[in-house]
């Protein structure tokens, strides 16, 4: 009996952390296009309607699903606060959000870069920069699409069978 219980929670902690760690890469493809979405959604605020940036991240935070909403919720905050400037709040913001996004070093970059051009440039060079950063993001979502694809499945079958493979080799 206690082996089987042993086996039992052996074999679901392994494919616990198969589906988690999928989970990475379901959860990626997701949050890059609601990271399109709100930087099309800026883009819009900002360059035709003259919205500015601490208003329009107060919208962008009750508009988007979890978890990017949580960050146009924590800039509008460091924005309210009006301690420091738009782009050291953004970079702020970028790298205190960064650890509950399934989202790469890579997409990092792209917001990380587009952060130092918000607000800093006329209105045509500020439309320029955030297509940019959206051509980037097309690009990122169709290789995590790909990576998606390759790699959902396979690491839930290698989590349920590590879990098999440990306990054939305890038994």
């Amino acid at each position: 009996m206690i082996h089987f219980l042993g086996a039992s929670l052996i074999l679901f902690a392994s494919t616990s952390t198969g589906f988690l760690i999928a989970g990475r890469y379901r959860s990626r493809p997701k949050e890059i296009r609601q990271w399109r979405s709100a930087l099309q959604s800026m883009e819009a605020e900002i360059l035709y309607s003259r919205v500015p940036i601490e208003d329009v991240s107060r919208h962008l935070s009750r508009q988007l699903p979890k978890p990017v909403s949580f960050f146009f919720d924590q800039l509008q905050e460091k924005l309210a606060s009006g301690d420091q400037p738009l782009r050291v709040s953004w970079r702020q913001t970028v790298e205190q959000f960064w650890p509950v996004t399934a989202l790469k070093n890579s997409e990092k970059e792209i917001l990380l870069q587009f952060g130092e051009t918000l607000g800093a440039q006329d209105v045509d060079n500020q439309k320029k920069h955030i297509q940019l950063a959206l051509a980037h993001l097309e690009r990122e979502e169709t290789e995590a699409r790909a990576a998606q694809t390759a790699n959902e499945k396979m690491i839930k079958s290698l989590g349920f069978l590590a879990g098999v493979l440990l306990i054939l080799l305890f038994i």
